[in-house]
């Protein structure tokens, strides 16, 4: 099943950047399965938000959460280097991978559902809350749990294929061994602290060593979204950064 769903993304994904109208371009998926059951998916409750989602909120059952991460391309990351707005390629890449995602997630639902297991993607109640500005679900920290990456200083999940791209999630029952955290940090400031790149990149002044002003963030988002239509969108710390691809930080 492990290797149906990563081949399930990586096919989906070649064949939704051919599509007529479709510009964005993304690199080869990353694929985890977060165990549902275990105690740090408990603990979000405590280090995310008191009313996070847990995995059997979404589906009655569920043994695991598939994470996915889909890279951006250099030549995408490039277009957002500069400036203190998002690039149109950037924002654009933003609303094409969201309509991916939502197309997606609904084609794995089905495939799981035909192979005898159950999957069930969060609905609206596990959406962007606007008073807290924090999500009941947190594909990134779902992501780390999967052992995919973990988290950068600026707040964004750092992959060993970068923290350029964008992550989704959802619940199942199906017959996988959970992967688990990784235990190397890949973020070179909280390694051994070197870097901090990525407080300069921020236009807002957001991230400091100290930590992350989500608000600060927003509003500098809200500012993109009223320029690209509703594409609540920055990028600024995951571009132009060592970590924005992994081999990068190999240097």
């Amino acid at each position: 099943m492990r290797q149906l769903i990563a081949g399930a993304v990586s096919a989906f994904v070649r064949a939704y950047e051919m599509r007529p109208g479709i510009a964005t371009r993304w690199g080869d998926p990353l694929v985890g399965f977060c165990d549902a059951r275990c105690s740090a998916v408990r603990g979000l409750k405590c280090s995310v938000s008191l009313d996070h989602l847990m995995p059997e909120d979404v589906l009655a059952g569920a043994s695991v959460v598939v994470v996915y991460f889909l890279p951006f391309t250099p030549e995408l990351a490039e277009t957002n280097c500069s400036g203190t707005l998002a690039s149109p390629a950037w924002a654009r890449a933003y609303a094409e991978t969201n309509a991916l995602f939502a197309e997606l997630n609904d084609q794995l639902v089905d495939l799981i559902r035909s192979r005898g297991g159950r999957a069930e993607v969060p609905g609206a109640a596990a959406g962007f809350a606007e008073v807290s500005l924090m999500s009941r679900w947190s594909h990134r920290h779902f992501a780390v749990l999967a052992g995919l990456g973990t988290f950068g200083m600026n707040n964004m999940l750092i992959t060993r294929a970068g923290c350029c791209g964008r992550v989704s999630s959802f619940a199942a029952e199906i017959a996988v061994e959970p992967d688990v955290p990784l235990s190397e940090e890949l973020c070179l400031f909280r390694r051994r602290g070197a870097c901090g790149r990525c407080f300069v990149r921020c236009p807002s002044g957001a991230l400091s060593p100290e930590g992350f002003d989500r608000w600060r963030c927003f509003g500098v988002c809200l500012e993109n979204a009223g320029v690209y239509s509703g594409c609540d969108v920055c990028g600024k710390c995951v571009t132009g950064v060592p970590c924005s691809f992994w081999c990068d930080t190999q240097k």
